[in-house]
């Protein structure tokens, strides 16, 4: 089932409903049976189910006697196994084995719900609250990566209906389903025109360039979009989540990069592994080392080829080569701070071709097209013989702009609490206009599959 589906947009509606109705006796139990019902509609196996229900009653257990340290690496041992056996075991075994969507974000959470009951951060929970955790729907497939201790704080607080809540949710889950509709979809196929025919004479230098361009947009659409509905689904129900993006590729260095990107990761990363490695308090050489082992594990999260092991190692080495070479204050000058995020888009979006690509060879294919850049002219290829309109080569560059431009406003202010401060009839003309190019540019039709977000895959 997609977020993107009529079902799902029941599920949330109802669900939001009852806890208005019910939360002041049945918060939980409503949370529990949303739960079953997205699972169920999700098509989980009966494996899969098994497999959460040992883990729901494993994290539960342990969550109630971790005291000690052994202890408390027992207790992650199951999850941490558990992982690894479905997304690593195929070199090994040569089996694929078809892994339990949601298990890298559930099995994330479980860690951390262990990790701060050893360390007395949140509350001792109950088996419905461990499964209605560890199973929150909005956010399974593909997060954020929500903490315990705020969730069971929401979980066990009654829902006392708020205007602004159910509004603010609202929108923001519709400007998640339009990114995906009208941006990420549509940057998605021109992606699939420029780099998916790597060997093409005339498809490369500039046209190689725009393509990997557009994968990095095209990324960060498809995360903030799945973000944004899961957040906004969340808020309707009385459970307020932290954003998971903030206008990344405005950064001016790749540290300031993971503090905007995929958010809940990048801080899930920090406080239980950074940090309990020993962090930066044990010398440079350590902290370097630790350094590249978060983001070797960031890598390998992704997915199990040595390509997201590069990419993940490649984005260590430039955060340990800006420790050693940049200042660590970050007030730059106007224009030294422009050429900072231009080039550090840049590396961020030539580090996107190995998260890409499915081997080496194919990303060593889209280098060599880069590097016919100076020789190549935009205006040799017909992009309509090539199989795209010249009004859709120009559409493309229209989305990346509506992008930078929004993020640039985001960046200066929170864009909810903006839309809020309009008067009624501007709103509501924003509204209109955004649901009129959902349904006219939107990639929603016959044989499109909107369940494909990236994310989803791991």
């Amino acid at each position: 089932m997609s977020v993107l589906s009529i079902p799902y947009l029941l599920l949330s509606g109802a669900s939001s409903i009852f806890i208005w109705l019910f939360s002041n006796h049945s918060k939980k139990i409503t949370i529990f049976l949303a739960n079953l019902v997205f699972l169920y509609l999700l098509g989980f196996r009966t494996a899969d189910a098994i497999y959460v229900l040992i883990l729901t009653v494993w994290t539960w257990f342990f969550g109630l006697h971790v005291k000690k340290k052994p202890v408390l690496v027992c207790s992650i041992l199951i999850p941490v196994l558990g992982l690894c056996f479905y997304k690593y075991s195929n070199p090994f075994t040569g089996l694929w084995l078809a892994m339990p969507l949601g298990i890298s974000f559930y099995t994330f959470k479980a860690i951390s719900y262990l990790a701060d009951r050893y360390h007395e951060k949140c509350r001792t929970a109950s088996l419905l609250e461990v499964f209605d955790y560890l199973c929150f729907f909005p956010v399974f497939m593909a997060g954020p990566i929500n903490r315990s201790e705020p969730f069971f704080e929401e979980l066990n607080k009654p829902m006392a209906f708020q205007y602004r809540d159910q509004k603010n949710g609202c929108v923001l889950a519709g400007l998640g389903l339009f990114q995906k509709l009208v941006i990420s979809s549509e940057l998605s196929r021109q992606v699939g025109f420029y780099l998916n025919n790597p060997d093409h004479p005339e498809l490369s230098g500039w046209y190689t360039l725009i393509g990997v361009i557009f994968y990095a947009f095209y990324i960060y659409a498809d995360f903030d979009s799945y973000s944004n509905i899961a957040i906004g689904t969340a808020r309707m129900m009385g459970f307020h989540l932290e954003r998971n993006f903030f206008t990344p590729y405005l950064s001016s260095d790749i540290r300031e990069f993971w503090r905007r990107w995929h958010i809940s990761l990048s801080s899930w990363l920090r406080d239980y592994i950074y940090i309990p490695l020993g962090g930066n308090r044990k010398g440079k050489a350590r902290k370097y080392l630790n350094t590249l082992i978060v983001f070797a594990v960031s890598g390998l999260w992704h997915g199990n080829t040595k390509m997201f092991l590069i990419w993940g190692l490649g984005h260590g080495i430039l955060t340990i080569l800006e420790d050693r070479m940049l200042p660590k204050q970050q007030k730059y000058p106007f224009l030294l701070r422009i050429l900072l995020v231009l080039v550090n888009f840049m590396l961020v979006s030539l580090l996107w071709v190995f998260f890409r690509s499915g081997s080496g060879t194919e990303a060593l294919k889209v280098f060599r097209g880069l590097a016919q850049l100076p020789a190549g002219s935009l205006s040799r290829v017909s992009a309509e013989g090539l199989g795209i309109t010249q009004n859709e080569f120009v559409w493309g560059f229209l989305l990346i702009a509506m992008v930078i431009v929004t993020d640039l406003l985001r960046h200066q202010r929170d864009m909810l609490e903006w839309l809020s401060d309009q008067k009624l009839m501007v709103r509501w003309i924003i509204y209109f206009l955004l649901m009129v190019i959902a349904m006219i540019f939107g990639v929603y039709g016959p044989g499109y599959s909107a369940s494909d977000f990236i994310y989803v895959t791991f």
